[in-house]
């Protein structure tokens, strides 16, 4: 992103301060990767089987393909994180986006707490109009929160509990980026 510094009048006055930053560090561009502070690393107790029992039925659905109808199980207004800063899908054409995007299937390994959230462990799979590749037969881990029978965030965890940014090799479906 570009940072815009102010403009106005002539400036016929010597600069005191140095310019405005206008191209983002790698520091910077790994902040915009970081999860937020809300979103459990860990999984700590029983997972809300109401909950669990949506994204299986999601995850049934986009292992067959079926983008359009997968999307349906997302709230408008949910958050995304997955390798990128968190998005806001906030139509149905980026409901769908977010199914394309996701070049793995996957099938629930392992699900626990802490609510409202529910971290997984994912066993990645092929799906029809995905590609995972390598990927497939792997875990991966996610942090996802229900609400009202959808998924109203969803983030990709490191596949060390202790790291704070998804581990991008898995998360391409085991191609590094």
């Amino acid at each position: 992103m570009t940072v815009l510094a102010g403009c106005g009048g002539s400036n016929h006055t010597e600069r005191t301060t140095p310019p405005a930053r206008t191209t983002p560090t790698p520091a910077d561009s790994n902040a915009d990767l970081r999860l937020p502070a809300h979103v459990p690393r860990r999984a700590s107790g029983t997972a809300d089987r109401a909950a669990v029992r949506v994204i299986a039925r999601w995850l049934r659905v986009l292992r067959r393909g079926d983008e359009v109808r997968a999307a349906r199980f997302w709230a408008t207004g949910a958050k995304f994180q997955n390798a990128t800063p968190v998005l806001t899908i906030d139509t149905p054409i980026e409901k769908v986006a977010v199914q394309k995007s996701l070049p793995c299937g996957a099938r629930i390994k392992h699900a626990a707490g802490p609510a409202p959230f529910v971290v997984l462990v994912f066993l990645l799979t092929e799906r029809r109009g995905g590609y995972c590749g390598s990927g497939a037969g792997h875990t991966a881990r996610g942090a996802i929160r229900v609400a009202h029978g959808h998924i109203a965030e969803w983030y990709r965890l490191p596949d060390d509990p202790g790291q704070n940014e998804p581990d991008v090799a898995v998360t391409e479906g085991g191609t590094s980026a």
